[in-house]
Formats: C-alpha cells, structure tokens, sequence
C-alpha cells in the first residue's frame, strides 16, 4: 500500500489478538487482564483460523475494523445500536480497501 493509502487505513503488521466466547462483550476486568497479557485487540472472530494457518505454515492476515474501544471502560455505555452503527460507517471502508488490495495484488511487478 502507498502512504497516502497507510494515512487512511493504518496497518499493523503483527500484534496479539485475544479471543472471548461471545456473543457477548467484555467486562472491563476482562480487557485489563487481557491488555496485561500483552493483547492489542480483543474480539470474538479470526480463531480458529489463525491457529490452523499457523499449524499448516500458511500465510495469514486479519482485516479487522474497531468497533468498540474496550466494553466497560468508557463512562458511556456501549450498545449494540452503537456497534452496529459504527459497522456500518466502516462498510464503505472495507469495500475499497478490499478492491485497492486486490488492484495491487493484480498489478504487474518489475
């Protein structure tokens, strides 16, 4: 990706994900645990992907869009009308990231 396209869509290459059983969000207590054990993002999907790529030496990545900034600790309280809006403000993004990356991916090297 070029920088002006990094400046819109941050990428990270690496990180560690943390898995919880949903469909339910976490107690505050459960992403401080979390964040003590070294995670960058919590969430209820990518698994059990990731670990069977990892076991077969496949390459993967995980396109992942916040949608709540950690349950319980913000003074405002997080609903699902409120993820489920953010959701769909990131629609659009995940579309032309998605047809951006397959464009490069398509362009000729060299």
């Amino acid at each position: 990706m070029t920088g002006t396209d990094q400046e819109h869509y941050p990428l990270r290459d690496g990180g560690t994900y943390a898995v919880s059983q949903g469909p339910r969000l976490e107690t505050a207590a459960e992403v401080r645990r979390m964040a003590r054990d070294g995670c960058d993002l919590v969430g209820m999907t990518a698994m059990p992907e990731a670990a069977l790529a990892r076991e077969r030496d496949l390459g993967y990545a995980t396109l992942a869009f916040v949608v709540n900034w950690g349950a319980g600790l913000s003074d405002e309280a997080i609903t699902m009308d409120a993820i489920n809006a953010q959701i769909e403000r990131c629609a659009d993004d995940i579309g032309r990231l998605l047809a951006m990356l397959a464009e490069q991916r398509a362009a000729p090297v060299g």
